[in-house]
Parts: structure tokens; sequence; C-alpha cells
């Protein structure tokens, strides 16, 4: 029977799979399997799942300056337009620091559902969102036909998120059920970049290290496909977006794709609501990037302080926080007393 002589011996015995830090020459830190076999296999395996990533990914600069300006006008007067609330019910989808609108194709993937999860996604019926504006069709589709990137056509759907410093998209698989491949994205307002392979944590939100970071420039296009689309999760970290910026995706719905029945929504708002509720006010305070990795105090937190600080005053200071409290019922109970007998007596209030 082995013997240990220090605890923490024992335990790695028990566990010989383990995730270390390494910091590399460039100084990043980064996680691979400790194992008594092969101390490298696991970062063997990651470079491998990169390698797959990567060439499932293609990327192309075809939109100018000045195009980009253009376009990004046009993705304003959007914005502005859904503020008025102009756009039917399904089309634009608001989150905290991100906004999502839905043109030619929606569809829900979260609270409307009865049953939640992957796989469970479903398009809007017909008619529930707007169609694709004129622009996106004249400026951006026909450009990438002309290039092409995409086939004459091949486009029903088109997404715009518009993001704010800060904001993220957890990871996902674009819903295999619901669009064909590839999946087309065109990034405006600023550079960012693309994560593969990352798990989100919350309260607070960190991202573990992804599999690959891809760099995604202002103007640039994005075509996922293969092990890129279908094999692994890909989402946008809230220290890739230190500056606003938009991104719009083209894609193709399935024709088995599946749809909403009446019955699988829940109870949804009233229409009288709806407009109040799309007119909600925009933040103008940007956010911190870097506030997503550092501890929040919660309200709750801010309530035990002031607690425990009115404690010590009580038992070290002078007790002026007490007398405060006694003064103010002797001068409601002096008060009392002078109204209810004789008016000429009066209560002599103690002083400390």
């Amino acid at each position: 029977m082995a013997s240990f002589t220090d605890l923490r011996e024992k335990l790695k015995s028990m566990t010989p799979h383990r995730d270390k830090v390494v910091e590399n020459s460039d100084g990043e830190k980064r996680k691979y399997r400790e194992s008594d076999d092969d101390e490298s296999e696991y970062e063997e395996r990651r470079d491998a799942e990169a390698l797959k990533v990567k060439s499932s990914i293609k990327q192309a600069n075809i939109f100018t300056q000045e195009e980009c300006a253009r376009i990004e006008a046009k993705i304003d007067e959007v914005v502005a337009k859904g503020d008025k609330g102009l756009y039917r019910e399904h089309t634009v989808d608001r989150a905290p620091l991100r906004n999502k609108y839905f043109f030619g194709e929606g569809y829900t993937y979260g609270s409307q559902l009865e049953k939640r999860g992957p796989g469970q996604e479903r398009l809007y019926s017909k008619g529930e969102v707007d169609e694709i504006p004129d622009w996106v069709h004249e400026l951006v589709i026909d450009r990438l036909v002309t290039h092409g990137v995409i086939p004459e056509g091949f486009v029903n759907s088109a997404v715009i998120n518009d993001y704010q410093p800060g904001g993220c998209i957890v990871s996902h698989v674009d819903p295999i059920h619901i669009f064909e491949r590839p999946i087309v994205s065109v990034s405006f307002f600023s550079d960012s970049a693309l994560c593969f392979g990352c798990k989100f944590q919350f309260k607070p939100i960190r991202v573990s290290e992804p599999v690959l970071h891809l760099p995604v420039a202002r103007g640039s296009v994005t075509i996922l496909s293969g092990y890129a689309a279908d094999d692994i999760t890909h989402c946008i970290r809230p220290q890739d977006i230190k500056e606003r910026r938009a991104v719009i995706i083209l894609r193709k719905t399935r024709l088995d794709a599946p749809r909403l029945s009446s019955s699988s929504l829940s109870p949804s708002i009233h229409s009288s609501e709806r407009r109040h509720i799309l007119k909600a006010k925009r933040s103008h305070r940007k956010a911190d990037p870097d506030a997503a990795h550092r501890p929040r105090i919660l309200e709750m937190d801010k309530e035990l302080q002031r607690r425990s600080l009115s404690s010590r005053q009580r038992r070290h200071g002078d007790g002026s926080s007490e007398n405060l409290w006694r003064r103010a019922d002797e001068r409601e109970l002096g008060s009392r007393y002078t109204h209810d007998h004789a008016p000429t007596r009066r209560v002599k209030m103690r002083r400390h």
C-alpha cells in the first residue's frame, strides 16, 4: 500500500488529470491538462481542435471605409425606428448591452417557449417580423453575391446585433435544425473578436480561455461552416467589445425548420403594452469591459456593511447616534403629553 507524507500528494494521486496554468513566452497564461503519461496531451488536443475550427472559417475584407460608414448610418436608422416602437412585435429583442433586430425570419430561443434548451428553438410564424430592408439587399447582400461569397437568393434571414461596450453573447451553436450552412456575418463600427469553445460563468460573469480567438475587423466578412459552425460553440466575450459594435448575420432557413404554434408560446404581452416596452430608455453610460471580471458589490453586501458600521459606532462611539433617536422619541412624547394634558406644563428634555 502506498504511503504519503503529505495530504496534497495523496489528493494529487487521486486526481492525476488536473488543470495547470502555465505562462508562455508572450506572457499569456494558458491551462493544460497535467497527466502522468503525457503532460502536453491536453494542449495538443486543444491545438488540434483549433486547427479544425480555423480550417472551416473563411474571412474576407470586402467593404471599404466609405461603404461601412453608409451601412452604419442605416443601422442607426434601424435603432431609431426600433426605439420608437415602429417594428412588428418580434422584430426587436432587447437584452442588457445588446439589441437584436430580426428581419425576414425570426426565431425564439428563450423564455417564450414552454420547453427550453438546444433543439427547442422555433421559427416565428410568417409575418411576425419585418421584411429584410431594401438597403440590406442593396448594400450588403448584393455585394456578397458579386464577390461569390453566397449564391443569389440564398439569404432569407437577416439579423442585426447591436452591442454596447461590455456587451456579449454567450456560447452557442446556431440551431442546426433551423439554419442551413454557411453562416455569414459582416462586422461594423469597430474591430472585435469571435471566440470558440468558451464556457461562461455568472455572478460575476467569467469566461474561460477560448480554443480559438478570431480577430474580426470592421468591414470584414466571416463565413462559418463545417466544424466551426456545427461542432463547437462560438461567443462574443465582454472584454472583446471595447466600443460599440454591430454585426449583420445573414442566413438561410431550412425548408423543414419547425415553426411556433400559438400553444407553444408563454402568455404574451398585450399589444397595448408593447409600444411602451419597445421605447425603453437607452443608457448613455458606457460600460467598463474589464468590470465583467471584477466581483460585484450586491445590495445585500451594502446592507451588511451599513449594519456593521452602525454596530461599531454604537460600541465604540460616544453614543451620539443612539442619543439622536432618544431625543427624537422624547420630543414626540413631550409633544403628545403637552397636547393631551395641561398646556402650561412642559417636559424638560434631558441632554447628554
